[in-house]
């Protein structure tokens, strides 16, 4: 059951915690404590000042500080609230403040879960993404923090499928959390139903055996290695001649095959053969999944063109205050 659980100032991952982490088998170190203002300075008073304080830190990747302003939001609003003999407080609570705190629990609770996935804290990223969920069944983005907390912790496909499923219960619309309960559905069919090929210790494995692998549809295999091969592709690795076109391909299966860092890459790709939009919509999909570097790409992305849309402006400026009819026609439709 989750629930908020008192904890040391020494420790981080305060408050609102599912107390999962001795449950599933995961493990980490706690988080220190880090003084995040100036001696003599003041923070602010409310969770809503925090949350931003905090959304702002981990856009600048200032994880430690992060989770510091998450925790002391959390901390706040939890403040007061009837917890169990184990210190954590019911389902129906959770769900009660974050409905009077207008959805800033779960708010807190996802940004701190990808802030502690960042710094490998994978056992505090899976709590508070399934407390996250607990307080409210209905938010997509819990459900996908969960999701992919649980990947990376490389925790059992019957546990991430069943979380998966609960999630899709809840958010049925959800394509995101559909196409990841079949991936996880296909992969665990798999695994049971094939064993992997033994490779003797003495086999080299060689390119032209991922490649094999990622030509198998039988394979189950075949997404990782269709991603390796489209990596290496994408850069002439390995012996190979760079041919982006055969790297999107490769890739593309991949990322159809459930792998998120291919779609990912496969923008990237996209972008190098001058297909913009393709590219923007797998970044995006990549993203939406919880993809970091691809979020951090598509941010550049809209710098690069608010910048190049600002230097057009500017020419155009200068053009029209010379007396360049079609440049004072072009501003005007663009201020319209």
């Amino acid at each position: 059951m989750a629930g908020v659980t008192n904890r040391t100032p020494e420790n981080e991952k305060g408050s609102c915690g599912s107390g999962n982490k001795a449950k599933n088998g995961y493990s980490s170190s706690p988080s220190r404590h880090t003084a995040v203002q100036a001696p003599g300075e003041l923070l602010p008073g409310s969770s809503s000042e925090l949350l931003a304080l905090g959304e702002a830190a981990a856009k600048a990747s200032e994880h430690a500080k992060a989770a510091h302003f998450f925790t002391m939001a959390i901390d706040l609003l939890a403040k007061g609230m009837t917890l169990d003999s184990k210190g954590r407080a019911s389902r129906a609570d959770l769900q009660k403040l974050n409905t009077s705190s207008n959805g800033e629990l779960t708010s807190l609770l996802s940004g701190r879960s990808q802030v502690y996935l960042r710094q490998g804290d994978l056992a505090a990223a899976v709590e508070d993404a399934e407390t996250c969920t607990r307080a409210d069944p209905a938010f997509e983005k819990g459900h996908l923090r969960l999701a992919v907390a649980y990947e990376a912790a490389a925790a059992p496909l019957e546990l991430q499928l069943e979380a998966c499923q609960r999630a899709v219960d809840e958010c049925p619309g959800s394509q995101l959390l559909v196409a990841r309960k079949w991936k996880l559905k296909k992969a665990l069919a798999e695994s049971t139903s094939q064993e992997e090929r033994p490779v003797a210790a003495t086999e080299e494995w060689t390119i032209a055996d991922t490649r094999s692998l990622a030509d198998d549809s039988t394979d189950p295999r075949r997404p990782a290695a269709a991603a390796d091969l489209g990596r290496a592709l994408a850069s002439g690795a390995h012996g190979l001649s760079k041919d982006l076109n055969e790297a999107a391909r490769y890739l593309r299966l991949a990322s159809s095959g459930g792998d998120v860092s291919a779609q990912r890459d496969l923008g990237l790709v996209l972008l190098d053969l001058g297909r913009p939009v393709e590219a923007a919509d797998e970044l995006s999909e990549a993203a939406r999944a919880g993809d970091d570097e691809a979020a951090a790409v598509l941010q550049q992305l809209a710098a690069e063109a608010k910048a190049q849309e600002d230097e057009a402006r500017a020419k155009l400026q200068e053009m029209a205050e010379l007396g360049d009819p079609r440049a004072k026609q072009m501003l005007q439709e663009l201020m319209a």
